[in-house]
């Protein structure tokens, strides 16, 4: 049995999904399991043991994660008729765009989400709003009648041997559990909190004793030297030079993450990694890591108050290292 699973999102939308797709494969244990997404996604999609392959996506009309070449789409429409897949899960939304093309795929079967009750059916669930991410497409599974578990909910960011020597010549002299991460990026420019605000929490982190290390991305440099630039030597600025196998190693060794709701901020919630997120989306219920007593999230969209900030960090200093 072949099946395709279509999640072509970023790095935080794929983790989210993946306790589903684990699910499935033990549900399916002698399927082989696809995932169609972006191609810079391979080093995350190749740690998990339960996807055998990647199949890339061109991008499509209408959809915003990259530019959509309409004579790849053909390409991409006829490898997958080609495959003929027993099963097409459609995981990636609410299907208003993407359902139309995937019919043109000629899965055998066809499942996934869909945007009106009209379309719903043995196949079909209505997209559920006000839920968390994780438990969304854990529903669809148990919907199309698949065992589902509460432990199925738990996240992962596997890391290997390799992962980790690399990442012990590159430590630059860092303690495991003596520093703190700062993560000023995000994808959108809207959901980025104000660095000035990073600062106070990054200081009051520094008076704790801990050594400051400053991430993201080269498109983010920008703004992690905006902070370093306030913080001064204070500061360890990798931003840029890690591989996604040495992130996650730091984000394990961390004693504690600062992060707006992005990327990073799902890493720290597999890893068991304290975290202080910032969710600037508008949906802390949907994004925010499950284990509200290792990571506390709050709305940016709301006013907060970092002296409320600065004593929930404190209480989570205070707790010992734990597993979700």
């Amino acid at each position: 049995m072949k099946i395709a699973v279509f999640r072509a999102l970023q790095l935080g939308d794929l983790l989210c999904a993946m306790p589903a797709i684990r699910a499935l494969k033990r549900n399916f244990p002698h399927a082989r399991i696809y995932l169609i997404g972006l191609f810079h996604m391979e080093p995350l999609i190749s740690r998990f043991s339960f996807i055998d392959g990647l199949i890339p996506f061109p991008g499509y009309p209408g959809l915003p994660e990259q530019a959509a070449e309409l004579e790849e789409v053909e390409v991409f429409i006829a490898k997958m008729c080609e495959m003929r897949f027993d099963i097409l899960f459609q995981m990636h939304g609410n299907g208003t765009i993407v359902n139309d093309l995937l019919q043109r795929c000629e899965a055998r079967r066809l499942v996934g989400f869909c945007p009106q009750e009209l379309s719903a059916g043995q196949d079909w669930l209505v997209y559920p709003d006000g839920i968390h991410e994780i438990y969304r497409h854990l529903k669809l599974l148990s919907y199309l009648g698949l065992e589902v578990s509460p432990e199925d909910a738990v996240l992962e960011f596997p890391l290997d041997e390799a992962d980790r020597l690399r990442f012990q010549i590159w430590k630059n002299g860092l303690i495991r559990k003596r520093y703190a991460i700062i993560h000023v990026g995000s994808r959108s420019s809207e959901r980025q909190w104000p660095i000035e605000k990073f600062a106070v929490l990054a200081q009051h982190l520094k008076n704790k004793g801990l050594q400051l290390v400053l991430t993201g991305t080269l498109d983010e440099m920008d703004r992690v030297r905006q902070l370093e630039a306030i913080l001064g030597d204070h500061a360890l600025n990798v931003a840029g030079q890690t591989d996604l196998g040495q992130l996650g190693c730091l984000v394990d060794e961390a004693e504690i993450l600062v992060s707006n709701c992005t990327g990073i901020s799902h890493i720290a919630a597999a890893l068991a990694t304290k975290s202080i997120i910032i969710s600037l989306d508008g949906e802390p219920e949907r994004w925010g890591p499950l284990n509200t007593d290792l990571h506390y999230t709050y709305n940016g969209r709301n006013r907060i108050d970092l002296v409320d900030v600065l004593s929930d960090m404190e209480h989570l200093l205070l707790q010992t290292h734990q597993a979700i």
